[in-house]
Formats: C-alpha cells, sequence, structure tokens
C-alpha cells in the first residue's frame, strides 16, 4: 500500500523552490547551493534522521517512521566516511488562517550511504534526487489518499477538502462519497498506549495534541502514520513509533475488507 513519496516546502508567497544549480562537484558547492533555502524533500519523511543509499543513480530509502508536510532547510553539507550528510530544520506546514504556514523548526538529518559511489559522480545529482523543483510540483506529488487532509489546521476544527473517504482494493485508491451506507469505518480492537508519552512531555515541559494520520490495511494494521500536526521531534516520533501497534477491524466497503485513512489526535498532558 505504500506509496512514492514527497515532500513540499513553502516559500513567502508560496512561490518557486531553489532549482537545481550546475557545478555542484563537491560538499562546499552543494552546502552554498542549498544552505538556507526551503526545499521539497522528495521522501515525504518527517523523521528527524532520514537515510538513504545510492544505487546506480537513484536513491533507495530506508523505511520511514514518520511522514509529513514539511520544508526542509539545509544548514551544512559535509562528508563523513562513506556519507554524505545533509543537517539542518524542518518547517512542518499547516493551514493557519486559510494560508499554508510553518509550524516551528525541528532538527532534521539527511544521511546518503554512497555504497562504494564517488563523491563526484553523486553530489551533482544530490539536489535533484533528493529535492523537488517547485511547490506546484511537491503539491501535485502528494499522495491522493492524504491530498485532501494536508497541509493541517493549526487553529480550527479540521474539514478535509474531499467530504469522502479514501479506500484501497487491489493497491489503487478510490474516494467513496462520506454520505456512502455501503461504507464502514474502521474499529480500533487493539490500542496503543505509549505511558511513557506524558513523562517525555513534562520532562520537555510541553503540553498539548499530536495530530496523526494512519494508512490502515485491508488486514487492519497501520501501514503508514503522517504527522499532520507536531508537537516536538521527540514527542511525534515516539507517538508514530507506538500508535503503529495500533490493530483495527479493518473498514469495509459492500461487506469487504478495503485499507482507509483515519485521523486521530493524540492529547499528551
Amino acid at each position: 500500500m505504500r506509496t512514492k513519496s514527497i515532500c513540499i516546502c513553502i516559500l513567502a508567497a508560496v512561490t518557486l523552490l531553489a532549482r537545481p544549480v550546475l557545478g555542484q562537484t563537491d560538499v562546499a558547492a552543494l552546502e552554498t547551493a542549498l544552505h538556507g533555502k526551503p526545499l521539497g524533500l522528495r521522501s515525504f519523511s518527517a523523521d528527524s534522521v532520514t537515510q538513504f543509499t545510492y544505487v546506480d543513480g537513484k536513491l533507495l530509502q530506508d523505511p520511514v517512521l514518520l511522514h509529513g508536510l514539511g520544508a526542509f532547510i539545509p544548514d551544512t553539507v559535509r562528508q563523513k566516511g562513506s556519507k554524505i550528510l545533509i543537517e539542518g530544520q524542518i518547517e512542518y506546514l499547516v493551514l493557519s488562517g486559510g494560508k499554508i504556514a510553518p509550524m516551528g523548526k525541528l532538527p532534521m538529518r539527511l544521511e546518503v550511504e554512497l555504497q562504494g559511489a564517488k563523491p563526484e559522480v553523486v553530489i551533482p545529482q544530490l539536489q535533484a534526487l533528493l529535492f523537488f523543483p517547485s511547490l506546484g510540483a511537491a503539491l501535485k506529488g502528494l499522495p491522493e489518499y492524504v491530498a485532501d487532509m494536508l497541509p493541517f489546521p493549526s487553529d480550527t476544527k479540521f474539514q478535509p477538502a474531499c467530504h469522502c473517504f479514501h479506500v484501497s482494493q487491489d493497491a489503487k485508491w478510490t474516494k467513496i462519497d462520506i454520505g456512502s451506507t455501503n461504507f464502514a469505518a474502521p474499529v480500533n480492537i487493539k490500542k496503543a498506549t505509549n505511558p511513557g508519552l506524558d513523562q517525555m512531555a513534562i520532562d520537555e515541559k510541553l503540553t498539548g495534541t499530536i495530530t496523526l494520520i494512519y494508512v490502515i490495511t485491508d488486514a487492519g494494521r497501520v501501514d503508514e502514520v503522517w504527522l499532520a500536526k507536531p508537537l516536538s521531534a521527540t514527542l511525534d516520533e515516539s507517538a508514530a513509533k507506538s500508535e503503529r501497534d495500533n490493530v483495527f477491524q479493518p473498514a469495509t466497503l459492500d461487506s469487504k475488507p478495503v485499507g482507509t485513512v483515519l485521523v486521530q489526535t493524540i492529547p499528551v498532558n
């Protein structure tokens, strides 16, 4: 059920992202090209550390714990052993006052394992492999099953753009009218617990909510977790990790199990 993921970014007037720059033959040149620019991460990862392996002109990504809609702002680029490290911050994007806006900054690091490839061959390709060229391209790349839920409102009650249910059958997503009587929503039959989450919030002196979007399979398992509204990097990732333990009686369409998407808000005290 996993879908090719793409991450987005935002500029002040919702304009263009940084375009690829020629001549990036070493980490210093790549750092100059990327430094301080909000970029749309193709992988849609919201993990604080996101890992890739370069293989035959492509980047293979390690499993993602948490997906999200955000702008990655690189700070430094360096090589450490067989890896290229791009360190910076991610700004999660939400709706505020009807406009797309960033919601805080959290540290993030991209790690690209060269796996024997020459840095001077890989580095010129990295900007195009990692990031989308424009906001429009990134927005169009949002997976259909979350495209009408993201960006998520920061201060108002959630109302999806589409008054429908997203369902997956035979690895294909379709939309079902919200008034449909032949669709039954999933039911949580084993609720995940994270007793350490509140203590982590106390340690960080934070309180509030984390809003996640689950992609639930036709077997009732959580396949993907998307961060809709963050609280902090450690709390978000801890919540996502534990929430994957939820088990559902799967959604049904015409009495047949189907995959679907569910929004869940987790209070943190």
